[in-house]
């Protein structure tokens, strides 16, 4: 199952949004009132689609796009002066006024695009990185999405899977 991810700057927009798109089938994850929020969020589930308004209290949805990099397909919602403030290139657009249908239609594709990018991992696989994550944040003072990023190019550089790369690191064996 993939995550889907809805941040507004109020837990009113929050919940109109997830109303939305639970009405079109979409199970919401995560409800999220700011950017901070939306980071702890995407520490805890890995990956998925973010639901956005353009601005939240501590930051912007092209700042979370930028942070979130390769790990979300994001959508920012809002009204044409507030999108063409939006200059992440992979960020995708959906302009108020839209209708319910719109919204989960948008959503429906992006996840289905989101499942298509990733290969499916299991149980096993999403614990070891997970705890090799935790050990490198713990070890090394890393952030997730630098211990994320480490165990990527780990295994890009010796032309080896995530599992084996964060078996090692649980074994002691890198960095």
């Amino acid at each position: 199952m993939t995550n889907v991810i809805v941040a507004f700057a109020t837990e009113e927009q929050c919940a109109r949004c997830a109303a939305a798109l639970e009405a079109g089938g979409i199970a919401v994850s995560w409800r999220c009132t700011s950017f901070s929020g939306v980071k702890r969020a995407f520490t805890l589930c890995g990956d998925g689609v973010l639901v956005s308004a353009c601005r939240l209290p501590d930051g912007t949805v092209d700042d979370l796009a930028w942070d979130l990099g390769e790990r979300a397909i994001v959508v920012a919602v809002g009204k044409a002066a507030q999108l063409e403030t939006c200059g992440y290139p992979k960020l995708f657009r959906l302009r108020l006024p839209c209708s319910r249908g719109e919204l989960a239609s948008a959503v429906n594709m992006l996840l289905q695009l989101q499942r298509m990018r990733k290969p499916d991992r299991s149980e096993g696989e999403k614990r070891a990185i997970a705890a090799a994550k935790a050990l490198l944040m713990d070890k090394f003072a890393m952030t997730e999405p630098e211990a994320h990023s480490y165990i990527e190019q780990q295994a890009m550089n010796q032309r080896r899977s995530k599992r084996d790369i964060a078996e090692d690191i649980i074994g002691g064996k890198t960095p």
